[in-house]
């Protein structure tokens, strides 16, 4: 699959096969994250893997779908949400590899170098992409859920990860299913969004 065709297919599943992820694969997919820029050149990311079903329902306990009112959808956001919110935990359950890239959130936590923090969660998105193209590059596919409340720290407290580490998305990752269903996707042309030398 060349890069364009990585991008193009690239998008969000929330239906899964019980299809195997192997092992290699998913080290694969890391190792692309792995590759991301970083500000210091130290990447200091580490990633939890949870592949064993007791493991994942533990770490998914405090995970619930969202309250979702839309009969009709009227438009491509609506749309995504009537497919996804009551999906919000059933895509990790159904995903055989749920994945959680964390980093140390000590500056985050104490406010003291706002732009180093704004630098950790910048690095750990660009992290986030790399592992989305690198599915998509095997043939997998990837759910998304960013934790909200308490759930960032009760998730990783499920998995045993030490107090000074964050998370800012869960990936599920597996096989997307024959009717998993995808809304619309909206994209701005480039003349309109894109400013040349000057707005």
């Amino acid at each position: 699959m060349d890069f364009r065709e990585v991008i193009e297919k690239r998008h969000t599943t929330r239906q899964f096969t019980n299809e195997e992820v192997t092992r290699e694969q998913i080290e694969r997919i890391i190792e692309a994250g792995i590759k991301a820029p970083s500000f210091d050149h130290k990447r200091k990311w580490d990633f939890i893997v949870v592949t064993d079903k007791e493991a994942k329902e533990k770490a998914l306990a405090t995970v619930e779908p969202l309250n979702c009112v839309i009969d009709i959808p009227k438009d491509p956001v609506q749309e995504m949400i009537k497919i996804a919110f009551p999906k919000q935990k059933t895509m990790f359950q159904e995903a055989p590899c749920l994945l959680l890239p964390v980093f140390k959130r000590s500056e985050l936590i104490k406010g003291e170098n706002m732009t180093r923090s704004t630098m950790d969660i910048a690095e750990m998105w660009c992290v986030i992409e790399n592992i989305f193209l690198a599915a998509t590059n095997e043939g997998l596919s990837c759910a998304m859920r960013i934790p909200h409340n308490d759930q960032p720290r009760e998730v990783l407290n499920a998995v045993g990860c030490p107090e000074n580490y964050h998370v800012l998305c869960m990936i599920g990752i597996g096989h997307a299913a024959p009717e998993a269903e995808y809304p619309p996707q909206v994209y701005p042309e480039l003349k309109n969004c894109v400013h040349w030398d000057k707005w």
